[in-house]
């Protein structure tokens, strides 16, 4: 008669390594790419307290870059989506991340190995440089679950255009049109 839980190695944690250490090996290696991320740093960030602006030559600071691969990356090119922000032709970009990496580099986005937090500030916390472009991530999506952990993060975000750059000291090379 078979256990309701064997016993072995061959466990979810064993599976999910085992499945992250292939994705790695069969795709990001071969045909991945590497990103820079950088997390807001609010503790060196200087902001006005009644105008919520940043003073020439200071503003908001972001610590970093750290260095993630990325498994696939899809761009979108020009698309012009009127929302609150206003009119702009910004680029959207696409990634499916390995669960491991993306812990590696913001660990505060996950209550335990394999499993992303409910709510997440992608939007203010965090920049993507890559190809010499600035995105904010908007939206995650775990996917790839192994037992009651995910393997995959595939995350949305949207370009940011030169003068959304102007009061980020680390970004200001990126700001030139």
């Amino acid at each position: 008669m078979r256990a309701y839980t064997p016993g072995g190695r061959f466990d979810t944690d064993f599976e999910q390594d085992a499945v992250s250490e292939g994705i790695t090996a069969d795709r990001t290696n071969p045909t991945g790419l590497l990103a820079q991320w950088w997390t807001f740093n609010s503790a060196l960030s200087t902001t006005d307290p009644i105008y919520d602006v940043e003073p020439v030559g200071a503003g908001r600071v972001w610590s970093g870059p750290k260095y993630i691969p990325i498994v696939m990356t899809m761009i979108g090119q020009g698309t012009s989506a009127l929302n609150d922000r206003g009119f702009y032709n910004t680029d959207s970009l696409h990634l499916t991340i390995n669960v491991d990496d993306l812990m590696g580099v913001a660990p505060d986005l996950f209550d335990d190995k394999g499993l992303i937090k409910s709510s997440i500030d992608l939007v203010d916390k965090y920049r993507i440089v890559i190809k010499n472009e600035v995105y904010r991530p908007t939206k995650t999506q775990p996917a790839g679950l192994v037992g009651n952990r995910h393997t995959l993060v595939l995350m949305d975000c949207s370009q940011l255009a030169p003068d959304e750059l102007v009061n980020d000291v680390q970004f200001l090379a990126y700001a030139q049109p």
